[in-house]
């Protein structure tokens, strides 16, 4: 009797699931890049071609992207001794896009910055902002992304 009871809770609690769902990652399946024009920094360029060089054959709708990045590097923080010790990289993007079906398009910026350390051994401090790089170049494709999702809906 006890057995059975345990088995039916068991049996509950298994079927009765709590509503999650997944984020749609395949929110784009519907919309066609036919062309994206991304201008500015040639590592930044190669990182977001990477990202929005995906084409959709069954797409119902075409979007045309165009998007200016602009890198800005600057000193942090220098020691006693007047060195430099800290940089600050400001990456920032216009992204342009066209919905070639409604003939409207639409405009908006993303700004993504973070620090580095400068290291003894200038290869590391190298290594350091292509790292930091990356990363800000991951932000910003995330917010375009969502700025995109935003936007489509909107119209």
């Amino acid at each position: 009797m006890i057995l059975k009871i345990i088995f039916s809770i068991f049996l509950l609690i298994i079927l009765s699931n709590c509503g999650f769902k997944p984020v749609d990652q395949n929110y784009f399946k519907n919309y066609n890049f036919i062309e994206t024009n991304i201008s500015g920094d040639k590592r930044i360029v190669y990182l977001l071609q990477n990202k929005f060089n995906k084409e959709n054959k069954n797409a119902t709708k075409s979007i045309k992207i165009d998007i200016n990045t602009t890198k800005e590097k600057k000193i942090r923080e220098k020691n006693i001794q007047n060195e430099i010790t800290k940089y600050e990289i400001l990456l920032s993007a216009t992204v342009n896009f066209y919905m070639l079906e409604n003939n409207t398009k639409n405009e908006f910026k993303v700004f993504s910055n973070g620090d580095f350390n400068v290291n003894a051994r200038h290869s590391e401090t190298l290594n350091n902002e292509k790292k930091l790089i990356k990363n800000l170049v991951n932000n910003i494709s995330d917010q375009i992304i969502r700025n995109l999702k935003i936007k489509l809906d909107e119209l």
